[in-house]
């Protein structure tokens, strides 16, 4: 039976665990340390990180980077209220960017960013008036703020991916099970 690549995507390796523990801490530098407070919360950077530790590593390490160092942020940042959206919301935009634009071209990040951008703004807004019951003036406020987010981590996310993948595409390509490389 041969196995399809796709299932390689899932599997949690020490690898994964190592790369994810790695991610989500620049995630976490990325999300706490460069914030800039909105009507009722902040933006950060973290997006950047996400999308390039999922477009480099994959969906589990997307995933599980995007769901925990934003969410360590937001409890360490006192807006623990977003914690649980944010863990939800984050890492699964990090999951699903990993499953579209791992080892893919500009052409599917920018749909994967596109897919995860509006899992945020529509995630974030919703969590504001049905769970936070912040107003919907508030609420409203922040989708702005929430789309620069998403478009400057995508902007940002899909050059350092491109950037790395030419810097480093042969340490790259060590990370990759040898059924996957392309010979050249």
């Amino acid at each position: 039976m041969v196995q399809r690549p796709d299932r390689e995507r899932l599997v949690l390796t020490p690898l994964a665990i190592a790369l994810s523990g790695v991610m989500i801490a620049v995630v976490f530098v990325a999300t706490r340390f460069i914030q800039v407070p909105i009507p009722s919360g902040y933006i950060h950077l973290g997006d950047i990180a996400i999308y390039t530790g999922a477009f480099l590593f994959g969906p589990i390490v997307g995933g599980i980077s995007g769901a925990l160092g934003p969410m360590l942020a937001d409890l360490t940042s006192g807006y623990g209220q977003y914690a649980p959206a944010t863990f939800v919301l984050h890492g699964l935009q990090g999951f699903l960017a990993g499953w579209i634009g791992w080892r893919a071209g500009v052409w599917r990040m920018i749909l994967a960013t596109i897919i995860g951008g509006v899992i945020i703004v529509v995630g974030y807004f919703l969590w504001e008036i049905a769970v936070l019951r912040i107003g919907l003036a508030t609420a409203t406020a922040n989708v702005p703020f929430n789309v620069w987010q998403v478009v400057s981590g995508a902007v940002g996310g899909i050059a350092l991916t491109v950037l790395l993948r030419e810097t480093f595409g042969v340490a790259l390509a060590r990370l990759v099970p040898s059924r996957f490389r392309r010979e050249a």
